[in-house]
């Protein structure tokens, strides 16, 4: 057995807090596999959710910012590190490392007065050395079956835990197995247990073989190359705007005490306090700058090591590592794409200035700071940011079937909700039902509703809203655990009957059900006022985010009548496109970039129209197979349309 021992370099990096960047203490793992010290993470969390956020039930991962949840809630911040599982791998390789110092002995030889004979086997159970003398007369006479590891085949001198085929925390049994459905390693019980209907179950070796044999691992690895490159230029761009902030600081604090050294001494106090703004607003600045730039320094370094361990893992063949890797470094890829997207919405310079015009001796005799921010080019993205959503071409993705055992109809999919969470909401108006799916059409849960549903609407991440006819209303539905439950009923005058719906700062905006439609404004406890009629029906409603415009499809298909109109919050109302293009107008919806997008029921097209109608193209027609388009909802750069009295729904990319 050699001499001296160490521990390979990527368990090295396994041992280290990303944020305290010590050993690991009670080392936690959250979901996305990031793991930190408890009093680090605990300390983390109560900083994060304070202020506004106190209320708040998870938290972001601190390296990838991917949502974790713990499992009490109504438990103090400070303990919700407490929780999350400890990870007994780190755990064991800490205790390893410490030991690494010390040659190991066999133990029975030690105490017959040979202390100097070195082990050659190592035994779990008993955490005691075997020469193969011993081994064969003592050890295993007494533990047959132990699991005893051959600890002459590592190039150390103390026995290391084999990261191929970490222990179950659940059941203590070897991890050998693969869940591709679930995206889980398990044992032999857990796969009993939690995976018998999966469809894809097989052997860790069998799946990181197929990832070899595939192009999976080497994209993940360029595209960790890639992100870190993002995270580098990031980095070296707020360190630029650091000094420069630092600068314009030294140049507005020597404005100042030359202004100071122009006016009279009894000035002092007005410049102390023109300087403590001055210096207040520095460090306000300053922290955001710095939050920024630590955020992506985490990130880079954390990209970058998983890069690193990734290849080291590979030639090593250690194939359970190289998985947990490989999904970690897809979170942190995805991560990486998010927060560029998030910062180049609002990317700008930061200037503080110190402004003097000296008109009186009254309070701003000392001039005035003032914080500037001009918008400026993101640094580069490697491709990140994508082009506008009116300039992408437009393709299917996934189609499929809405109808579940449970309907007695045919399915009419009238209304359409698109969650962030990838859930796909259906308001099916010939079974009188809601119907959750994934976005890859797995069906989830279902909820009857009392009366025909019909347009729905987005109300945050776990709630949506449907309107419904006979009798009439609002239905406000929670989506909690791919579950759905009602949350509340509103109900218009008259009990009125609901066609379209939409959701704006707390209030709905429906339209009802009749030939000449009414639109309302109605608030969560049912008050309600009247803000518009037209002239016939209107079966859809959306808004514009950016000035709270409401938009109406009218179905209507007469020449030259507007098939789409605004209604202002002063209940003006503006045509923004006439029957052409399209004829009776069906769903309509508003992406992010402030985009319109309209079924043409009639027309059999679906259209795609700047905020002012200016610009109008078609994005699909019935040569893409579409035929009474109905309903439709955008998610990011997806949307999902249904089509009149049919049992399924299409899903679109706009790239």
């Amino acid at each position: 057995m050699a001499e001296g021992g160490h521990i390979p370099e990527l368990d090295l990096y396994l041992l280290e807090c990303p944020i305290c960047l010590e050993r690991l203490r009670q080392p936690k793992t959250l979901p996305c596999l990031h793991c930190f010290c408890q009093d680090c993470l605990g300390t983390y969390i109560t900083k994060e959710l304070s202020g506004k956020m106190a209320s708040a039930t998870s938290f972001p991962c601190p390296i990838c910012r991917g949502i974790a949840t713990p499992v009490n809630q109504a438990d103090t911040k400070a303990n919700w590190a407490k929780q999350f599982p400890t990870n007994g791998v780190i755990q064991e390789l800490i205790k390893l490392k410490e030991q690494s110092s010390e040659p190991l002995y066999c133990t029975p030889c030690q105490t017959k007065g040979n202390p100097s004979n070195p082990a050659k086997f190592w035994c779990r159970k008993n955490e005691s050395g075997f020469c193969e003398t011993c081994k064969v007369d003592y050890h295993d006479i007494v533990h047959i079956g132990c699991d005893i590891l051959d600890i002459t085949r590592h190039d150390s001198n103390r026995p290391k835990q084999h990261p191929a085929v970490p222990h179950c925390d659940q059941h203590d049994e070897n991890m050998v197995w693969y869940c591709e459905d679930h995206k889980l390693l398990g044992c032999n019980i857990c796969v009993l247990e939690d995976h018998r209907r999966c469809e894809a179950v097989t052997t860790a070796t069998k799946y990181i073989q197929k990832l070899k044999a595939g192009s999976q691992l080497a994209d993940m690895q360029a595209a960790l190359q890639k992100g870190a490159e993002v995270m580098n230029y990031l980095v070296k761009d707020f360190d630029e705007q650091l000094q420069v902030m630092v600068k314009n600081q030294e140049i507005a604090l020597q404005s100042i005490t030359d202004l100071r050294q122009r006016i009279d001494k009894r000035l002092n106090e007005l410049q102390k306090n023109c300087t403590d703004k001055l210096i207040t607003l520095f460090k306000d600045e300053k922290g955001k700058l710095d939050d920024s730039l630590r955020q992506c320094e985490r990130l880079k370094n954390s990209m970058l090591s998983t890069l690193k361990s990734s290849i080291k893992a590979i030639e090593g063949n250690e194939n359970t590592e190289t998985i947990v890797l490989y999904q970690r470094g897809q979170a942190e890829v995805e991560s990486c794409k998010a927060l560029v997207i998030e910062m180049n919405e609002s990317f700008t310079s930061v200037n503080v200035k110190h402004q003097t015009e000296l008109v009186t001796f009254g309070d701003d005799a000392m001039g005035n700071i003032v914080i500037e921010k001009p918008p400026r080019r993101f640094p580069e993205s490697h491709g990140y940011l994508t082009s506008p959503m009116s300039g992408r071409r437009v393709r299917e993705v996934q189609q499929f079937g809405v109808k579940t055992t449970s309907d007695c109809n045919d399915c009419d999919a009238v209304g359409v909700v698109f969650l962030p969470c990838n859930q796909i909401v259906v308001s099916d108006g010939n079974n009188e039902k809601l119907k959750l799916f994934t976005d890859k059409g797995q069906y989830l849960d279902e909820l009857t509703i009392h009366g025909s549903p019909n347009d729905m609407c987005f109300v945050n991440a776990n709630t949506v809203a449907v309107a419904v006819s006979s009798p009439g209303g609002v239905h406000v539905v929670k989506v909690d655990n791919s579950k759905m439950s009602l949350s509340s009923e509103i109900c218009l005058p008259d009990d009125k009957g609901c066609q379209g719906i939409t959701h704006i700062n707390g209030r709905f905006v429906v339209c009802t059900d009749t030939d000449r439609a009414e639109l309302y404004s109605v608030t969560p406890d049912g008050t309600a006022e009247l803000l518009y009629q037209y002239n016939g029906k209107c079966y859809f409603l959306s808004h514009d985010p950016t000035n709270e415009d409401i938009l109406v499809s009218c179905h209507i298909s007469t020449r030259g009548e507007a098939m789409l109109s605004r209604l202002s919050a002063d209940k003006r109302r503006k045509n923004v496109m006439q029957r052409g293009v399209v004829s009776s107008a069906a769903g309509v919806i508003v992406d992010r970039e402030g985009n319109i997008y309209v079924c043409g029921f009639g027309s059999g097209n679906v259209v795609q129209l700047s905020g002012d109608g200016t610009h109008v193209r078609e994005l699909l027609t019935s040569s893409d197979g579409v035929k009474c388009p109905f309903a439709i909802a955008v998610c990011g750069d997806m949307f999902v349309l249904t089509a009149y009295q049919t049992n399924y729904v299409r899903l679109f990319q706009l790239y």
